[in-house]
């Protein structure tokens, strides 16, 4: 090869290579997470403390129930880590080679309140307020799109109260559909998650209780992988980080029990 062809080239590789890296390591700077509307407002949380510990990265969270991420996903919605509230989507995700399945982590349990914030409602007083007569719209998300919808109709089931219950029931699109229902007064109670009833918009208004568990099985909080997240340190790092002591706490303050310890 003659000399100012290799003298050409050593010019554009000195002139092209940084940029290469440098885009590579901008990609690898940043993380796209989906997350369902319970869990949004902790994560928020979260980032700044993975922040604190990644100083100069990017972290943007897309919120939406949990149907319509899976949705999303299948359409190959660009993002790095899903943080679910079920094992179902991510599993579903993942034999359709969207998710990285062995990367799924439980991060933590959510537990069903029972909320009101209508003046006069006493939401302890169990099986007879929902045949009370004042109690006229029941809050839940919908089973179709949300998890917690699943749990609260099996709870009410469970509870004995599913045939007065059922025609008083708004069905609405996702969790935080649900608390921005209760916190208008729109509903005389509704039920929800823990952590939604937790986050900062909500968490001094009105009045709830948890809900037995034996009534109903506690969503198991999920983070996985995507495809493009496996490959990404930062994503990795991300997912690790959850199941740290510090995030730990944050998640516990936020209203979520801690996950069985990994064997």
């Amino acid at each position: 090869m003659p000399l100012f062809i290799r003298k050409h080239i050593a010019a554009l590789l000195t002139a092209v290579l940084p940029l290469m890296l440098a885009g590579n390591a901008q990609a690898e700077d940043r993380l796209a997470i989906a997350a369902v509307p319970s869990i949004a407002p902790a994560a928020a949380t979260l980032n700044t403390e993975f922040l604190r510990q990644h100083p100069g990265a990017t972290i943007t969270v897309a919120s939406a129930a949990s149907a319509t991420l899976g949705t999303q996903i299948e359409s190959d919605g660009a993002f790095d880590v899903l943080l679910a509230d079920d094992q179902a989507l991510p599993q579903r995700l993942a034999v359709s080679g969207k998710l990285d399945g062995g990367s799924t982590r439980v991060i933590g349990i959510g537990l069903l309140a029972l909320w009101t914030n209508t003046p006069g409602v006493n939401p302890g007083r169990g099986r007879p307020l929902f045949a009370a007569d004042y109690i006229n719209a029941i809050a839940i998300a919908d089973p179709a799109s949300s998890p917690f919808g699943v749990i609260a109709t099996n709870a009410l089931d469970r509870l004995g109260v599913s045939e007065i219950a059922t025609p008083k029931l708004k069905r609405l699109a996702d969790d935080l559909a649900v608390a921005e229902e209760i916190k208008a007064k729109g509903s005389d109670i509704g039920l929800l998650p823990m952590p939604m009833v937790k986050a900062p918009a909500y968490r001094d208004i009105g009045t709830y209780i948890l809900l037995p568990i034996g009534v109903y099985e506690p969503a198991q909080y999920t983070a996985t992988l995507s495809k493009a997240g496996s490959g990404n340190a930062l994503a990795q790092a991300y997912v690790e980080f959850l199941r740290s002591a510090p995030a730990r706490a944050l998640l516990a303050t936020a209203g979520f029990e801690a996950p069985a310890p990994t064997p």
